[in-house]
């Protein structure tokens, strides 16, 4: 997220309550922490909020997704925040072993984040089981935004003054019935989008006052490769969709199902019929 203060907002709900507590009392270790959740969460920004907790000298930052410029030999001691670690090809998870298992003085504290389960990864011998043990030694699971209903308000009123700031506005103020529109959605981008959706009413807005009419949502599902083609079987569409809904959801089958528009029956069905066919 881009502006997000857990500091300045008031968290209610318990499961985002812990995590916050447990970040604060991991900050001034030198444990490898993982960051688990959807897209938008805010796990890049709980990575920083635990940097500027701890005393760590500096910070260097490591995107798997757009690795080819990163200079390991450039790290020295400090805080390597890994973004996206579930894509770290197999060149940069061994530059990361080697990485951690410096014994110069130079080895970094380590806060990672990812999308997707990395046991899962490294059950499928798509992620080195020793680098998994060495950069999780703890998990933190974030929640998705429509799990933490108790901080919605909190969060919508902070988003939108925050939004004011950064525009040079002042006053604005949601109607209730711009308010039920936001609480009504199921928000697939979680923060991430509530941020985009209150920035662009507080830009285009004409008055003082924000209505239903000025939400807008884009219902994007943000990267899938949907590798489909004319001609493929509808059962191979079908497979390869419920794969990618359960990636983009790190295995989260509820949420999954709710977004295929299935029970979570028919999705276990379905992947034990992946199973015996020796696809999963």
């Amino acid at each position: 997220m881009s502006y997000f203060d857990f500091d300045a907002l008031h968290i209610e709900d318990r499961r985002m309550h812990e995590v916050k507590q447990l970040s604060l009392q991991l900050a001034s270790t030198q444990a490898s922490l993982l960051l688990v959740g959807e897209a938008g969460v805010g796990k890049t920004s709980l990575a920083r909020y635990i940097y500027t907790k701890s005393r760590s000298a500096r910070l260097y930052c490591l995107d798997c997704k757009n690795a080819g410029g990163f200079d390991f030999s450039r790290v020295d001691g400090g805080t390597l925040l890994i973004e996206d670690l579930d894509c770290a090809s197999v060149a940069l998870q061994n530059d990361l072993m080697k990485l951690v298992e410096r014994a110069d003085g130079t080895r970094p504290r380590f806060i990672s984040t990812s999308r997707r389960d990395l046991r899962a990864l490294v059950k499928q011998e798509q992620f080195r089981q020793d680098l998994f043990y060495k950069l999780a030694v703890v998990h933190l699971e974030l929640p998705r935004l429509e799990d933490r209903r108790q901080d919605f308000q909190n969060i919508v009123n902070f988003i939108l003054e925050v939004s004011q700031i950064m525009h040079g506005k002042s006053g604005l103020r949601l109607t209730a019935e711009g308010f039920d529109r936001l609480n009504t959605w199921n928000w697939p981008g979680n923060i991430r989008e509530l941020e985009n959706v209150l920035e662009r009413a507080v830009v285009l807005a004409k008055s003082s006052l924000i209505g239903p009419e000025s939400i807008q949502f884009e219902a994007v599902v943000e990267d899938m490769d949907l590798d489909f083609a004319p001609g493929m079987s509808l059962s191979e569409v079908e497979k390869r969709l419920i794969i990618q809904t359960l990636e983009l959801t790190a295995q989260n089958r509820t949420r999954a199902a709710q977004m295929l528009g299935i029970s979570i029956r028919t999705l276990r069905n379905k992947l034990n019929e992946y199973k015996e066919a020796g696809v999963l």
